[in-house]
């Protein structure tokens, strides 16, 4: 029996979750240029949300201002896990102090912009587009490189949003997914038999085939939209497992095994954006940042392991940042506000490990009493532009940065 699409609608009750892809690709054309691409250089940047204290993460252990302004928060010598004798890691970063001594982890101190903005939206919005003095900036840095890929390299599953979406993917041209998990990535049906099910799939499938014919703009792109992501959905299905063992069940280590399941998997995926949280810590910091911090460690070493023993770790390189660091003095309720500039960590085994920049001065601040930030964010940036994905960085980010030689 043919089914219209009111009737579709009506009694179907099907939702495709969570997918805007765009383009016309086959099944078997999306396969081959993902296969092509797949052994291309991986980008996974993990945003560490709500502004984490970076003073707390990448601890000055031997600055006697550090212990002035944080009389009960400051971590004391002998709790953090040294680097050298002016630097440690906050003790629950365990797997990452692994990573460092094995030259895998660079960490760039005193990261940030000109003045900086302080509130959660704004300063993840001009992080997510790279472009600080625009407020109506309407891409993502790594949504205009996507749209500068060549139509050789791109496909459906270039870049993906794992957990939740972001503005740094929004482009001109290039619509990427926001997955959840395997099992949801797919068309969801409700029906009593298998045959009502089939029915239905088939039904929704044959709305969006291409026609043959001339349709309105708007019909054409929402069929071409409908008819991508069906076929984007039975590639994951087919290939990548539901589950992944060895990971923490928070929603970070289930966000870094799907990531690690989808390179394993071949998509060709060459972007990947996810985030962890919550790094606000405004009362009683002292515990959550160790919650949240071991939580985030496990995860990435978990995720660092999965990707050796699959074989796949070197083509993948991990940019971890937040939005702002926290103020160098510790408030009334036990905790810090939001602040400036902050450590940014790269993880990757073409990175050349080791301390990046310049610790900004705990006495010279702002007049709010903040760090001065002393590294751009966008030259973090244009080095993983030019030297780990291979486009130009000028191109992305309308100006020239200077590399940071953290990269083999």
């Amino acid at each position: 029996m043919h089914m219209t699409r009111r009737e579709f609608i009506k009694t179907g009750s099907l939702s495709l979750l969570l997918v805007a892809l765009s383009g016309p690709l086959g099944l078997l054309e999306w396969e081959k240029k993902a296969q092509a691409a797949s052994s291309d250089n991986v980008l996974v940047v993990l945003q560490l949300s709500g502004g984490n204290d970076g003073l707390n993460t990448v601890v000055p252990y031997t600055v006697g201002a550090y212990y002035d302004n944080r009389p009960s928060l400051a971590l004391q010598p002998g709790d953090v896990l040294a680097l050298d004798n002016q630097f440690g890691l906050h003790p629950s970063l365990i797997g990452l102090k692994s990573l460092w001594d094995q030259n895998k982890l660079a960490i760039i101190n005193g990261v940030g912009y000109a003045n900086p903005d302080r509130s959660h939206f704004r300063s993840q919005d001009i992080w997510q587009s790279a472009v600080p003095d625009r407020i109506d900036m309407t891409t993502g840095w790594l949504g205009r490189y996507h749209d500068l890929l060549p139509d050789s390299e791109r496909h459906p599953l270039s870049g993906m949003s794992i957990g939740s979406s972001s503005k740094i993917y929004y482009s001109k041209r290039t619509d990427v997914p926001q997955l959840q998990d395997v099992a949801t990535y797919q068309l969801l049906l409700r029906a009593n038999v298998q045959s009502e099910m089939d029915r239905r799939r088939v039904a929704f499938e044959n709305m969006y085939l291409p026609t043959g014919t001339t349709e309105p703009g708007s019909l054409s792109t929402v069929r071409m939209k409908g008819n991508t992501a069906v076929q984007s959905s039975k590639v994951i299905q087919s290939n990548v497992p539901s589950t992944v063992t060895g990971y923490p069940t928070s929603p970070i280590g289930k966000q870094l095994s799907l990531i690690a399941a989808l390179i394993g998997a071949g998509t060709g995926t060459r972007t990947f954006f996810t985030e962890a949280g919550n790094f606000d810590d405004h009362t009683y910091e002292k515990g959550n940042h160790a919650k949240v911090l071991t939580d985030v460690d496990s995860s990435l070493t978990a995720f660092w392991n999965d990707l050796t023993q699959r074989g796949i770790a070197d083509r993948v390189t991990v940019l971890i940042y937040s939005e702002f660091g926290r103020r160098p003095k510790e408030n009334a309720s036990s905790g810090t506000d939001h602040g400036t500039a902050a450590p940014v960590l790269i993880l990757g085994n073409s990175v050349q490990g080791g301390l990046y920049g310049q610790m900004p001065s705990l006495t010279n601040l702002d007049i709010y009493g903040d760090l001065k930030y002393t590294v751009d964010f966008r030259s973090v940036y244009a080095t993983l532009l030019d030297r780990w994905l291979g486009m130009p960085s000028f191109d992305v980010l309308g100006g020239t940065f200077e590399n940071v030689p953290y990269l083999l």
